[in-house]
């Protein structure tokens, strides 16, 4: 199983109060898509920022999760490691056992990057 966490992006902290949880990650511009994603100007891959929303649901629910639906993946805004290595990722997931409703946001103190609406499932 792919993970990111500690190579694409770390955790710094995390809290959830009521149903909202808040991840205060960093990028790390060392990881090696951002050879290839662009050279000389490195972008984040969307992929790789869906996956870490997935990681981060992965760490409230304590299960390897798989993304079977997305309802909505709105960017508007452009990620660097070297302009946005600070972010935070506001989620909301709700259900439990066999699916897992998501909401996440991810922005920083001026700027909404990413709006994801998915439905995750536990893997077997």
């Amino acid at each position: 199983m792919i993970t990111l966490l500690n190579d694409y992006f770390k955790i710094d902290n995390q809290t959830t109060e009521g149903d909202e949880s808040l991840f205060c990650i960093t990028l790390l511009p060392g990881y090696k898509a951002y050879t290839g994603h662009f050279p000389g100007n490195p972008v984040s891959p969307g992929v790789c920022n869906i996956q870490m929303i997935k990681e981060c649901a992965e760490q409230l629910t304590g299960k390897h999760l798989f993304l079977g639906y997305i309802s909505q993946c709105r960017w508007s805004a452009v990620i660097t490691p070297q302009a946005t290595p600070q972010l935070q990722i506001r989620m909301q997931l709700s259900g439990a056992g066999d699916v897992y409703k998501v909401r996440a946001m991810v922005c920083d103190d001026t700027t909404r990057y990413i709006d994801f609406k998915g439905e995750l499932t536990p893997v077997k």
